[in-house]
Protein backbone atom coordinates (compact mmCIF):
# COMPACT_ATOMS: atom_id res chain seq x y z
CA UNK A 1 0.00 0.00 0.00
CA UNK A 2 0.81 3.67 -0.82
CA UNK A 3 1.85 5.77 2.07
CA UNK A 4 -0.89 8.37 2.92
CA UNK A 5 -0.81 11.88 1.79
CA UNK A 6 -1.66 14.76 4.85
CA UNK A 7 -5.45 14.30 3.40
CA UNK A 8 -5.50 10.91 3.82
CA UNK A 9 -3.97 10.58 7.43
CA UNK A 10 -7.32 13.38 8.60
CA UNK A 11 -9.64 11.21 7.38
CA UNK A 12 -8.23 8.16 8.98
CA UNK A 13 -8.03 10.37 12.32
CA UNK A 14 -11.49 11.59 11.83
CA UNK A 15 -12.59 8.46 10.81
CA UNK A 16 -11.05 7.18 14.12
CA UNK A 17 -13.29 9.96 16.23
CA UNK A 18 -16.81 8.76 14.81
CA UNK A 19 -15.58 5.15 16.37
CA UNK A 20 -15.39 6.69 19.50
CA UNK A 21 -17.68 9.23 20.09
CA UNK A 22 -16.95 9.42 23.93
CA UNK A 23 -13.28 10.84 22.52
CA UNK A 24 -9.78 9.33 22.32
CA UNK A 25 -6.29 10.41 23.30
CA UNK A 26 -3.75 11.48 20.48
CA UNK A 27 -1.46 8.56 21.53
CA UNK A 28 -4.05 6.15 20.78
CA UNK A 29 -4.92 8.02 17.19
CA UNK A 30 -0.58 7.91 15.96
CA UNK A 31 -0.86 3.91 17.17
CA UNK A 32 -3.86 3.23 15.49
CA UNK A 33 -3.37 5.24 12.38
CA UNK A 34 0.10 3.66 12.51
CA UNK A 35 -0.82 0.00 12.69
CA UNK A 36 -3.18 0.36 9.59
CA UNK A 37 -0.64 1.94 7.40
CA UNK A 38 2.32 1.15 8.51
CA UNK A 39 3.70 2.60 5.05
CA UNK A 40 3.31 5.69 6.45
CA UNK A 41 6.18 7.37 8.26
CA UNK A 42 4.94 7.88 11.89
CA UNK A 43 6.37 11.50 12.16
CA UNK A 44 4.26 12.19 8.99
CA UNK A 45 1.48 10.99 10.72
CA UNK A 46 2.55 12.97 13.95
CA UNK A 47 2.97 15.99 11.98
CA UNK A 48 -0.69 15.97 10.60
CA UNK A 49 -2.76 14.76 13.08
CA UNK A 50 -1.06 17.87 15.29
CA UNK A 51 -1.82 20.44 12.73
CA UNK A 52 -5.56 18.72 12.33
CA UNK A 53 -5.72 18.94 15.95
CA UNK A 54 -4.13 22.50 16.28
CA UNK A 55 -6.59 23.95 13.43
CA UNK A 56 -9.64 22.35 15.15
CA UNK A 57 -12.39 22.57 11.83
CA UNK A 58 -14.98 20.32 14.13
CA UNK A 59 -12.53 18.68 16.37
CA UNK A 60 -12.04 19.80 20.44
CA UNK A 61 -9.74 19.09 23.28
CA UNK A 62 -12.18 17.69 26.20
CA UNK A 63 -8.91 16.69 28.56
CA UNK A 64 -5.07 17.19 27.79
CA UNK A 65 -4.05 14.94 24.67
CA UNK A 66 -7.67 13.74 24.57
CA UNK A 67 -10.27 15.28 21.26
CA UNK A 68 -13.44 14.29 20.98
CA UNK A 69 -15.19 15.82 17.26
CA UNK A 70 -17.47 19.04 18.12
CA UNK A 71 -20.66 17.61 17.62
CA UNK A 72 -20.19 14.26 20.25
CA UNK A 73 -19.22 17.18 22.36
CA UNK A 74 -22.28 19.60 22.11
CA UNK A 75 -24.35 16.65 22.32
CA UNK A 76 -22.63 15.31 26.17
CA UNK A 77 -23.33 19.38 26.83
CA UNK A 78 -26.47 18.76 26.11
CA UNK A 79 -27.28 16.01 28.11
CA UNK A 80 -25.64 17.22 30.98
CA UNK A 81 -28.03 20.32 30.63
CA UNK A 82 -31.05 17.85 30.73
CA UNK A 83 -29.64 16.21 33.20
CA UNK A 84 -28.78 19.46 35.48
CA UNK A 85 -32.24 20.29 34.55
CA UNK A 86 -33.95 17.23 35.68
CA UNK A 87 -32.09 17.12 39.18
CA UNK A 88 -33.47 21.14 39.81
CA UNK A 89 -37.23 19.92 39.06
CA UNK A 90 -36.49 17.15 41.84
CA UNK A 91 -34.91 20.10 44.34
CA UNK A 92 -38.14 22.21 44.57
CA UNK A 93 -38.93 21.38 48.22
CA UNK A 94 -41.84 22.32 50.97
CA UNK A 95 -41.21 24.75 54.14
CA UNK A 96 -43.00 23.68 57.29
CA UNK A 97 -46.73 24.54 56.23
CA UNK A 98 -47.00 26.21 59.80
CA UNK A 99 -43.94 28.60 58.93
CA UNK A 100 -44.02 29.31 55.36
CA UNK A 101 -45.93 27.32 52.88
CA UNK A 102 -43.97 28.44 49.60
CA UNK A 103 -41.89 26.30 48.15
CA UNK A 104 -38.19 26.85 48.33
CA UNK A 105 -34.90 25.63 45.90
CA UNK A 106 -31.49 25.59 46.15
CA UNK A 107 -31.24 28.77 44.04
CA UNK A 108 -32.73 30.73 46.94
CA UNK A 109 -29.86 30.22 48.97
CA UNK A 110 -27.31 31.09 46.17
CA UNK A 111 -26.94 34.55 47.41
CA UNK A 112 -26.81 34.38 50.83
CA UNK A 113 -24.02 31.29 50.89
CA UNK A 114 -22.19 33.76 48.47
CA UNK A 115 -22.10 36.21 51.22
CA UNK A 116 -21.26 33.50 54.07
CA UNK A 117 -18.43 32.94 52.34
CA UNK A 118 -17.68 36.24 52.11
CA UNK A 119 -18.20 37.36 56.00
CA UNK A 120 -16.23 34.16 56.93
CA UNK A 121 -13.32 35.61 55.11
CA UNK A 122 -13.24 31.88 52.72
CA UNK A 123 -13.20 34.07 50.06
CA UNK A 124 -12.93 37.81 49.06
CA UNK A 125 -15.24 38.45 46.55
CA UNK A 126 -18.29 35.41 45.72
CA UNK A 127 -21.17 35.23 43.36
CA UNK A 128 -24.29 33.23 42.36
CA UNK A 129 -23.53 30.93 39.54
CA UNK A 130 -25.62 27.54 39.18
CA UNK A 131 -27.91 25.90 36.45
CA UNK A 132 -25.81 24.45 33.80
CA UNK A 133 -23.94 28.12 32.70
CA UNK A 134 -20.80 25.85 32.47
CA UNK A 135 -22.01 22.95 30.50
CA UNK A 136 -20.03 20.45 30.02
CA UNK A 137 -20.02 16.81 32.05
CA UNK A 138 -18.66 18.32 35.53
CA UNK A 139 -21.51 20.33 35.99
CA UNK A 140 -22.00 24.26 37.14
CA UNK A 141 -20.69 24.99 41.19
CA UNK A 142 -23.79 27.04 42.58
CA UNK A 143 -21.92 29.28 44.29
CA UNK A 144 -18.15 30.42 43.30
CA UNK A 145 -15.48 32.74 44.79
CA UNK A 146 -12.03 33.89 44.83
CA UNK A 147 -9.50 34.34 47.79
CA UNK A 148 -6.81 36.86 47.07
CA UNK A 149 -4.69 38.78 49.08
CA UNK A 150 -5.37 42.49 50.12
CA UNK A 151 -3.43 45.36 50.03
CA UNK A 152 -2.20 45.27 53.56
CA UNK A 153 -1.42 41.42 53.44
CA UNK A 154 2.14 40.68 53.84
CA UNK A 155 2.58 37.63 52.40
CA UNK A 156 1.36 37.77 48.96
CA UNK A 157 -0.52 34.60 47.96
CA UNK A 158 -1.85 33.25 44.88
CA UNK A 159 -5.47 33.22 44.35
CA UNK A 160 -7.65 30.55 45.63
CA UNK A 161 -10.68 29.45 43.97
CA UNK A 162 -13.43 28.17 45.92
CA UNK A 163 -16.72 26.54 44.56
CA UNK A 164 -19.95 24.98 46.35
CA UNK A 165 -23.25 23.00 45.84
CA UNK A 166 -25.70 23.47 47.23
CA UNK A 167 -29.13 21.10 47.86
CA UNK A 168 -32.14 21.86 49.55
CA UNK A 169 -33.43 18.00 49.09
CA UNK A 170 -32.26 16.61 52.68
CA UNK A 171 -32.50 13.01 50.24
CA UNK A 172 -29.46 14.06 47.69
CA UNK A 173 -26.05 14.17 49.48
CA UNK A 174 -24.21 11.56 47.42
CA UNK A 175 -25.26 13.63 44.54
CA UNK A 176 -24.06 17.15 46.27
CA UNK A 177 -20.90 15.23 47.02
CA UNK A 178 -20.02 14.07 43.59
CA UNK A 179 -20.38 16.82 42.24
CA UNK A 180 -17.81 18.58 45.02
CA UNK A 181 -15.53 16.09 44.64
CA UNK A 182 -15.64 16.78 40.52
CA UNK A 183 -15.51 20.62 41.22
CA UNK A 184 -12.04 20.33 42.93
CA UNK A 185 -11.12 19.98 39.72
CA UNK A 186 -10.65 23.63 38.98
CA UNK A 187 -10.93 24.52 43.01
CA UNK A 188 -8.61 24.96 45.78
CA UNK A 189 -11.28 24.20 47.72
CA UNK A 190 -15.19 22.43 47.13
CA UNK A 191 -17.95 22.59 49.45
CA UNK A 192 -21.49 20.70 50.08
CA UNK A 193 -23.81 22.38 51.36
CA UNK A 194 -26.61 20.53 52.77
CA UNK A 195 -29.84 21.22 54.95
CA UNK A 196 -29.85 19.83 58.96
CA UNK A 197 -32.88 17.66 58.06
CA UNK A 198 -30.40 15.35 56.59
CA UNK A 199 -30.91 12.07 57.96
CA UNK A 200 -28.18 10.91 60.62
CA UNK A 201 -26.52 8.06 58.75
CA UNK A 202 -26.43 10.06 55.78
CA UNK A 203 -24.99 13.06 57.63
CA UNK A 204 -22.38 10.05 58.96
CA UNK A 205 -21.23 8.89 55.87
CA UNK A 206 -21.11 12.41 54.13
CA UNK A 207 -18.85 13.74 57.03
CA UNK A 208 -16.78 10.72 56.83
CA UNK A 209 -16.39 10.85 52.99
CA UNK A 210 -15.48 14.77 53.36
CA UNK A 211 -13.19 14.44 55.53
CA UNK A 212 -11.26 11.81 53.57
CA UNK A 213 -11.37 13.46 50.45
CA UNK A 214 -10.69 17.07 51.84
CA UNK A 215 -14.21 18.42 50.77
CA UNK A 216 -15.96 20.90 52.94
CA UNK A 217 -18.84 20.29 54.47
CA UNK A 218 -21.51 23.09 55.81
CA UNK A 219 -25.06 22.41 57.19
CA UNK A 220 -28.28 25.22 57.01
CA UNK A 221 -31.51 25.34 57.96
CA UNK A 222 -34.45 25.61 55.36
CA UNK A 223 -34.66 29.42 56.08
CA UNK A 224 -34.79 31.86 53.23
CA UNK A 225 -34.02 34.75 55.76
CA UNK A 226 -31.63 32.54 58.13
CA UNK A 227 -30.23 29.81 56.58
CA UNK A 228 -28.06 29.79 59.53
CA UNK A 229 -25.06 28.30 57.96
CA UNK A 230 -22.67 26.15 60.13
CA UNK A 231 -19.35 24.03 59.51
CA UNK A 232 -19.31 20.70 60.17
CA UNK A 233 -15.88 19.76 57.85
CA UNK A 234 -13.64 22.23 56.71
CA UNK A 235 -12.00 21.73 53.57
CA UNK A 236 -8.75 20.74 52.79
CA UNK A 237 -6.29 23.29 50.28
CA UNK A 238 -5.66 21.44 47.34
CA UNK A 239 -3.69 22.12 43.83
CA UNK A 240 -6.61 22.14 41.02
CA UNK A 241 -5.53 21.24 37.52
CA UNK A 242 -4.51 24.32 35.53
CA UNK A 243 -6.05 22.87 32.34
CA UNK A 244 -9.30 22.39 34.10
CA UNK A 245 -8.71 25.69 35.52
CA UNK A 246 -8.18 27.64 32.52
CA UNK A 247 -11.21 25.68 30.69
CA UNK A 248 -13.69 26.98 33.68
CA UNK A 249 -12.76 30.33 33.70
CA UNK A 250 -12.85 29.91 29.90
CA UNK A 251 -16.28 29.13 29.74
CA UNK A 252 -17.14 31.33 32.56
CA UNK A 253 -15.97 34.56 30.43
CA UNK A 254 -17.93 33.61 27.42
CA UNK A 255 -21.73 33.28 29.83
CA UNK A 256 -21.03 35.42 32.83
CA UNK A 257 -18.10 37.93 31.71
CA UNK A 258 -19.69 40.00 34.75
CA UNK A 259 -19.03 37.37 37.04
CA UNK A 260 -15.43 36.62 36.06
CA UNK A 261 -14.64 40.41 35.86
CA UNK A 262 -15.71 40.81 39.83
CA UNK A 263 -14.05 37.54 40.54
CA UNK A 264 -11.04 38.29 39.03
Amino acid sequence: MAKLNRKQIEDATRAMLERHPGGVRWAEVLKAVSAAHPETPPNSIRGATHHLFQRGDGIVKIARGTYQLARYADADAAEAVAQDEAVAAEQVVIENAATDPASLSEQDFYASFAEWLEENEEVTVAGALGGSVLGGKWGTPDVIGVLKPRAQDIFKFEPQIVSAEIKAVPSQPVVAFGQAVAYRLFSHKSYIVVPRTTTSDDMNRLTSLCSIHGVGLVIFTLDRELPDYAVVVLPAVASPDMFYVNTMLDRLKTSEPRLLNRLF
